[in-house]
């Protein structure tokens, strides 16, 4: 299921710009929810959003310096790799489990099916 993620609510309370929101954005869509790893190239993202490769490293190098609870948004070694620790932690907070995705997606229904509800308003 591509193109689909689940939005940490604590992300919002960053002071972050939009093009680098953008780009996170980008990154938990393709994250991988089975094996709970990124599934992206920055080549991918700079063909994306149309702009040169220097610049999406410069915006995952600020990415790297926020963090949520101690846990940063990026960690890179030398642009090759990256690791996405803080979405990693709120999947794993919502029961996704690597290899058994299937806790996840239940908790997910189940939270949706309560708002449909009524039981958020």
């Amino acid at each position: 299921m591509r193109q689909f993620y689940i939005s940490d609510p604590k992300l919002f309370d960053l002071d972050i710009s939009a093009f680098d929101f953008r780009l996170y954005e980008y990154l938990c869509k393709n994250y991988d929810l089975k094996r709970l790893s990124p599934y992206v190239r920055m080549v991918d993202c700079a063909d994306h959003f149309l702009t040169p490769l220097p610049k999406i490293k410069e915006a995952l190098q600020r990415l790297s310096l926020l963090s949520i609870d101690y846990k940063p948004l990026i960690t890179h070694k030398n642009f090759t790799y990256f690791d996405m620790p803080r979405y990693k932690y709120f999947l794993e907070s919502i029961k996704f489990r690597k290899n058994y995705s299937r806790g996840g997606w239940s908790k997910l229904k189940q939270n949706v099916n309560s708002y449909k509800n009524g039981a958020y308003e």
